[in-house]
């Protein structure tokens, strides 16, 4: 009896594993401000790239999974002589607005069967926004004088919308994936280009004095990417 439990355990098993159905894809995206996030940066654009990976069950509608992703949605690059006390050549110093997202999925397929899918989304994850500087001499200078991080924070963050695939005829399997999506979060200070200023002293060197800017993230998200199904 016990060799018999086993062997249908194996056998449900295995099929298990030959019905799952993985997906995986990357999207360029670009994220307009709404409301007080739209007034507070004056219409920030946020453009990310992302990374998408699910699993669904051919006998229900649903897919589950995960998506990264990663942005610059500002920078500004200044040449100093008056960074460091007694120190005049000129410097490069760069400064980038960073994002980072992580989002759990959940998609619902309206016509899982059909050759242009359409599908419902929705992510609950978190944002995470840092501001980062380095200092060089040039441009093509692999030694970094300086670097760190002026400011980070971050929020939890939701999001709803929806998206279709048109299939890609010379590679089965392959689609082409639109979405658009409203996201959402807490509010959070964060720094944008031009938030930070440089204070230098009467005797050299300086400080940096930072204005921030707080809003939730309200935006529409439009997503364009590829997603391989059938992994």
């Amino acid at each position: 009896m016990k060799k018999l439990i086993q062997l249908v355990f194996l056998m449900a098993l295995g099929n298990f594993a030959h019905a799952q159905v993985w997906s995986a894809g990357g999207h360029f995206n670009g994220g307009i401000a709404l409301g007080e996030f739209k007034q507070e940066t004056g219409g920030l654009f946020i453009p990310t790239i992302s990374g998408i990976l699910l699993y669904e069950a051919p006998t229900a509608p649903v897919s589950l999974g995960l998506e990264l992703g990663y942005g610059i949605y500002g920078s500004k690059m200044e040449r100093r002589t008056d960074l460091y006390r007694g120190f005049s050549d000129e410097l490069r110093l760069r400064r980038n607005n960073n994002i980072a997202t992580g989002m759990a999925v959940i998609r619902y397929q309206t016509n899982p069967l059909g050759n242009i899918r359409h599908f419902i989304e929705a992510k609950f994850g978190a944002n995470y926004l840092y501001t980062r500087y380095k200092v060089r001499e040039t441009i093509l200078s692999e030694e970094i004088i300086e670097s760190g991080k002026d400011f980070e924070n971050w929020t939890l963050a939701y999001s709803l919308g929806t998206g279709v695939q048109i299939p890609i005829a010379a590679e089965p399997g392959l689609f082409l994936e639109f979405k658009a999506n409203y996201q959402s979060s807490s509010d959070l200070r964060f720094l944008t280009k031009g938030d930070v200023r440089y204070v230098p002293f009467p005797d050299g060197g300086g400080e940096f004095e930072f204005e921030t800017k707080r809003a939730p993230l309200d935006q529409v998200v439009l997503s364009f990417g590829v997603i391989f199904i059938g992994l």
